[in-house]
């Protein structure tokens, strides 16, 4: 090969190797530019989730924790609330109301609420939570029975057990 002939390979070979991490850039920058554009978008997927899940709660605040003492007309308030930090405070001011004793940091009322949920969960469960059965209905609206009433059967006949309440001032 003459003089010639290689210095045209060797040129054309630089320019060639020259040109190719160029390219190499230009097609790079294209993903990080993908990349950068999904970033937001998984932003607003927590961000949607997080608030998906703040819903939840908040929704199950109301259909669940509080469906047997909740007010009509507060059940209206609260549907009709906008942002979830509104909710959050409906949800504060309705303890306060109901607290026996507001003097004190603890709400002796929605403590007692809660642990009567807990308990009805444990004792009346068939199929479904215990606070959606009749009885447990009744224990989370009422509480303790005053007097339970056994009579335990020795046959195949189920055992007879009542509750019978003296008390029954119940304010919401």
């Amino acid at each position: 090969m003459s003089r010639r002939g290689i210095i045209v390979t060797l040129s054309s070979l630089f320019l060639l190797a020259s040109s190719f991490p160029v390219a190499a850039q230009k097609k790079a920058e294209p993903k990080k530019q993908e990349v950068k554009k999904q970033e937001p978008k998984k932003q607003e997927n927590s961000r949607s989730r997080a608030q998906e899940e703040g819903n939840r709660a908040l929704r199950k605040w109301l259909d669940e924790d509080v469906a047997y003492i909740i007010t009509y007309e507060e059940k209206a308030t609260f549907k009709a609330l906008k942002t979830d930090e509104e909710r959050e405070q409906f949800i504060e001011s309705f303890w306060l109301r109901r607290d026996p004793t507001p003097d004190t940091i603890e709400n002796e009322f929605k403590e007692d609420h809660y642990s009567r949920i807990a308990y009805a969960n444990e004792r009346f469960a068939s199929g479904k939570p215990g606070w959606k059965t009749d009885r447990g209905r009744i224990y989370v609206l009422y509480g303790k029975p005053d007097e339970i009433e056994s009579h335990p059967s020795g046959g195949t006949s189920p055992a007879v057990r009542r509750g019978r309440r003296y008390n029954q001032h119940f304010s919401v």
